[in-house]
This record gives structure tokens, sequence and C-alpha cells, in this order.
């Protein structure tokens, strides 16, 4: 069965989607020769491999011959042979016996993007006039115009291009000008250029800046980062990740408006739905927002069930700045709109 029919069969009907695994035979045989192929090595009953599943399913809608899947409980040797120990792990084949992990995001569009960036040129060379397309190739895109006396900047940025590359588009053109380096961050319509390339990692702090999202994902490993970072957070709660998705992108114009400020952040309620209690929001009821700010150590719950757009949630933020809301009392978690809509003027 085709992966569209399987897809949307189980959405219709309800049910998980099917993995379509490979044997090992097939397997070997599609990592042969030159044929590249990014592998999902999972265990069924792991939740983080179930969780991957409609999303590899989705992503093998386009390119099925080079996504495959490999079942670690029917053929653990196998697993073992290449390194496996945690479940789901993704590696990239590239037809001549090199083998990379893939780290990025499990969703569909960042695997296909990385599939794209895998098969390219580690850096691509560009005439001058193929470099706006270039520069819309993906979600990051650097591109470097680099004058030839200055090969000390070419070295520098074809290390870093094997560094990032994963994450990452490079391209580079000669320049008769000055050089430049330039990342586009396409997700977030934002470009980011470094003056200094003499400076102490200029390139791998002008990457980082670049990679870091308007919107990111709030878990343990950058729980730190985001409250020691000096900045009020946004937490918004929400267990799929379609709505986590529709929220940063509708949400982006705000958190621009904001960024000096808030950092706005989307939070798994399947793996972090614990977050949700100590922001004043009532357990289970999601999606939900609220705002933290950890200096003072206050909180402001969002309304529960009230609409979260763009236009309320700037008018929610406003609001508690010129202090027309005040902070959660920890005891109570946040009313409802009907309730926060009650109280008259007096």
């Amino acid at each position: 069965m085709k992966a569209r029919n399987i897809l949307f069969t189980s959405l219709l009907a309800g049910t998980p989607v099917a993995w379509e695994h490979t044997d090992e035979k097939e397997f070997r045989r599609a990592i042969s020769g030159h044929n590249y192929a990014l592998v999902a090595f999972i265990e069924p009953s792991t939740a983080p491999s179930q969780a991957l599943e409609p999303e590899w399913t989705f992503a093998a809608e386009s390119e099925e011959k080079a996504l495959i899947s490999i079942n670690c409980a029917s053929t653990p040797s196998l697993c073992r042979e290449f390194g496996v120990i945690s479940y789901p792990t993704l590696r990239f084949f590239d037809g001549h016996g090199e083998m990379t992990s893939y780290r990025g995001p499990r969703r569909a569009k960042p695997i296909l993007s990385y599939l794209k960036r895998a098969v390219r040129p580690t850096v691509s060379k560009l005439d001058t006039d193929k470099i706006p397309a270039f520069q819309l190739s993906d979600d990051f895109v650097v591109v470097a115009q680099i004058n030839p006396q200055d090969a000390h900047v070419k070295t520098a940025y074809d290390t870093l291009a094997s560094e990032y590359r994963d994450r990452l588009s490079f391209g580079s053109a000669e320049t008769v000008g000055s050089t430049t380096v330039a990342c586009y961050n396409n997700r977030d319509g934002q470009q980011f250029t470094v003056s200094d390339l003499g400076g102490i990692n200029a390139l791998s702090k002008l990457v980082e800046s670049c990679l870091t999202p308007m919107i990111g994902e709030f878990t343990r490993a950058n729980e730190m980062e985001y409250l020691q970072s000096g900045k009020s957070l946004v937490f918004y709660f929400a267990s799929s990740p379609r709505d986590r998705d529709a929220y940063v992108e509708k949400m982006l114009s705000v958190s621009k408006m904001y960024k000096e400020y808030l950092s706005f952040v989307t939070v798994n309620v399947e793996e972090y739905g614990d977050l949700a209690a100590p922001l004043g929001l009532a357990p289970g009821a999601f999606p939900a927002l609220s705002v933290q700010n950890p200096g003072f150590g206050q909180v402001f719950p969002y309304a529960r069930g009230k609409e979260i757009t763009p236009e309320t949630v700037g008018g929610f933020l406003m609001d508690i700045v010129q202090g027309r809301v005040k902070p959660w009392d920890g005891t109570t978690p946040a009313p409802d709109a009907a309730e926060e809509n009650s109280h008259d003027e007096l």
C-alpha cells in the first residue's frame, strides 16, 4: 500500500499510521553501490518511535526510495552492528561508505530539508546571478562572497560548512569586492551578517544566531538557557505538533515585536505537561498560554479557554506591561474566559 493511502486511511479511521519496514537484505541493497538513504532505526513499543511514525510516513510521500525504516525489535543484531543504542536513531548513508547521524527535529519538513542538504556538495559553487535563488533554497542558507585574496576566510568557511551542513545549506561565489558572509533564516524571515570576519569564532557565532528560532521549543535541555536569558518567557502548551507549528506561524509577528524583552516558546504537553501547574495553568486544559518573569518570580496565566490570536496575546502582553494584569497568586489556576469577563469595572 502506498504511504499516501496509509496516511489518509489512518487519519480517517483514527488509528495509528503503520510503518512499512525494510528487511535486512533490502536494507543492505539500499545502502550499497551509489544509492543514498536516510534510515530510521526504531523500536515500535517506544513512545519516541511512535511519535516519529506519522511524520516519517508523511515525508515518505515524496522520498519513498530514500527513506527506509528498520524494526530493531525483529532485527536486533543489525541494529547493534550500526551502533544503535536508543530509539529512534536516524542515520544517513551517502552511498560511498559514509554514515552520518541525523540530529535535527523528527518532523517531516526538517527531515526532507536535511535529505536535500545531504545530497548537495558541502559548499555549492555559485555564479553571482544564482545567489538570489539559492538564498531561498532552504530554511537556513549561508552565502559567502569571497575575494580570492582572502584565502584564510575560504578555509574557515569550508570548515564551518563541514560542521554545520546537516542544518544549513552553504554556497559561495567569488567577488572582486570585499568579502562578505550572510546567513538567511527563511523560516522566520531574518537575515544575519558579520562585519568583522577576523573576530574569534565570528562565523560560528553568525550561524548560531541565524539558527536560533524566534519561537523555540522549551525542553529540559535548554531550560536554564531560557531562564537565565534575562527575558520574560511566553509559554504556549499544546499536545499536537501541528498546533504548535500553527501557533509559531501566526505568532511570529508578535514575537518579533517583543524580541528584545520576551522569549516565546512552545511546550510539548506530552513530554513536559508538568510545567503547566507552576505557571498557573489548569491540568489537562490545553492549549494554554502563560507569561513568566523569572527575575521577579512572577507568573501571568492567560485566561483558560480564551482564543489565542496575535491580537489577543499582544493585548494581554500590553496589559501586563501597563499593570492592568496582576501576577498569579500561586493558589488557584487561571480563570476561564467567562470568569475573566464577568467582573464589572469596579
